[in-house]
């Protein structure tokens, strides 16, 4: 087999101009279907780097939407309920919003997290993105405080809020005691975290409750705590169908299923381009077979078989499948790598991280080579059939 590839490589060197046509199909194809995937790839893999950083012991109770509308409603009493449930640690209900935010005569429309200030620490602390920059956490007592995200810090405003200034949240005054590291994420870096009943107090929600985090307590089963706060939502709720109960494995699951298809989707896009590229590998061939008919003639004259001439054909084939291949996975990483520093750029660190696996190198390769294969079989079938006389005559 040796033989054939070498001579392939002869035969196709002498066409250049027609060769380098023919891979740049085969490249164009094999470089989109490996970056499009490794960003399926890098999106799943941030997805679970952010919720392992929120804990493996943690469990996150929502409400659903439905039509843009939360279909169900959580309160404070719902929170105190599942606090009293067997196996779990403690309980920290959130409530989220978004509005404006006035400092140095400039207003921003940012969102806000509630929390009560004394389980701050205990729900964020050591957990991916939750590193103090500056200053402290929000702590037992505190009132009219806020923490900070990064971006809030550094270029919200037209100058930089630091700990100890005051900004205006609806015309009350707060006190900046703590400014978060960079994260790279948007939605954390301009994220800032108060009071939870202040908050509410201020915009009219009273015991309004948009999340509920539950830590459970160590040796005891996860999965086994959240039947419990199940049954209790059934039980406290007109429909359970309407609220999100779900560990850290499971949400990751569920998203995984949607990145698989995004993956499918992304891969079947860039895969067009490389039936393009099959269909200009399977031009090529015949056109050598075209050109190549007397030498086809003499071949089978002096004792060629069919097999043998078939055999010559398909070399050249692969060798275009596979040199295609070789130079875009080289280059589906590279893309891959420039897509890493613009979203590094302009969305932050570890928002997005593009991945290219050995296993996604090899399978491009190895569909190139296939591809190349199936597009130089017709051709090759042909070369392999030509009558050795006939040939001879043309």
């Amino acid at each position: 087999m040796y033989d054939y590839f070498l001579l392939s490589v002869r035969t196709l060197s002498h066409r250049k101009a027609r060769t380098f046509l023919t891979l740049m199909g085969v490249i164009i194809g094999i470089m989109a279907v490996v970056s499009m995937i490794s960003v399926g790839s890098g999106m799943k893999a941030t997805l679970k780097e952010q919720l392992q950083s929120l804990g493996s012991d943690k469990i996150i109770i929502t409400p659903k939407f439905s039509y843009g509308t939360k279909a169900g409603q959580l309160n404070d009493d719902d929170s105190r309920a599942i606090g009293k449930l067997s196996g779990v640690a403690f309980v920290s209900p959130l409530f989220s919003v978004s509005t404006s935010v006035e400092f140095g005569g400039q207003e921003k429309n940012i969102v806000i997290f509630g929390i009560d200030p004394e389980k701050a620490e205990n729900t964020f602390g050591n957990t991916g993105g939750y590193s103090l920059l500056q200053g402290r956490w929000l702590g037992k007592g505190d009132q009219s405080k806020v923490v900070i995200g990064y971006g809030i810090h550094d270029d919200l405003f037209s100058r930089k809020v630091n700990v100890g200034n005051t900004i205006k949240i609806r015309g009350k005054t707060f006190e900046v005691v703590g400014i978060f590291q960079k994260t790279g994420d948007r939605i954390k870096d301009y994220t800032l975290y108060t009071d939870i009943n202040q908050l509410r107090e201020l915009v009219g929600a009273k015991n309004a409750v948009t999340m509920i985090i539950v830590k459970a307590q160590k040796g005891v089963n996860i999965e086994d705590v959240k039947i419990r706060i199940d049954d209790l939502i059934k039980k406290r709720k007109e429909s359970s169908k309407n609220y999100f109960v779900a560990t850290q494995k499971e949400i990751f699951e569920k998203a995984s299923v949607v990145f698989k298809i995004v993956q499918v989707v992304f891969g079947g896009l860039a895969a067009i381009s490389l039936i393009v590229g099959a269909i200009g590998i399977s031009n090529t061939m015949i056109m050598n077979v075209t050109e190549r008919v007397r030498e086809i003639g003499i071949i089978k004259a002096i004792g060629a078989s069919d097999s043998q001439v078939m055999k010559i054909f398909m070399a050249d084939a692969v060798v275009v499948g596979f040199t295609g291949g070789v130079i875009g996975v080289a280059l589906g990483y590279a893309t891959s790598r420039v897509i890493n520093m613009a979203a590094s750029v302009y969305l932050g660190n570890d928002v997005l991280k593009t991945t290219v696996s050995p296993a996604l190198a090899a399978f491009a390769l190895i569909f190139a080579v296939v591809i190349g294969a199936i597009a130089g079989l017709y051709p090759a079938y042909r070369a392999s059939k030509l009558n050795p006389v006939d040939s001879l005559r043309s």
